[in-house]
């Protein structure tokens, strides 16, 4: 069995070799890094974020002034609870639609065989077999 002193010298060894992931990738900063105000208002959404569960829409004001994206992993809407994933950027009056067309395609394409499947449906029902 190892002494403390040998095992804190193994586990000291073991760390030292490690090192850090942020310095050596190019263009990412420092995990503590502080960000200008001009600076966040460049990289973070202008625009309304929206909770996808309830419509409650996060204001920066009622939260100290932090943009949504520093809110931490543990955030839930204040409203219903619902946690951070769920919120969706507000571009107007909608939210959430993509450019390739939004949820159209899927319901068309749903609607589509549901009606094939009904027609199948009656047709094995109706025949001889």
């Amino acid at each position: 069995m190892l002494r403390p002193t040998a095992f804190a010298v193994l586990a000291s060894c073991a760390t030292a070799f490690v090192p850090p992931v942020r310095e050596h990738l190019p263009g990412l900063q420092p995990l503590n890094a502080a960000l200008s105000a001009k600076e966040k208002a460049e990289q973070y959404w202008q625009g309304d974020w929206v909770c996808a569960d309830c419509g409650y829409v996060y204001d920066r004001k009622i939260f100290g002034g932090r943009y949504f994206e520093e809110q931490t992993f543990g955030f839930k809407c204040p409203q219903c609870s619902g946690p951070r994933r769920r919120y969706a950027k507000m571009v107007g009056d909608t939210v959430g639609v993509t450019l390739d067309g939004g949820d159209g395609p899927i319901l068309l394409a749903s609607g589509v065989g549901f009606l094939i499947t009904i027609a199948i449906g009656f047709y094995i029902s109706n025949s001889d077999f």
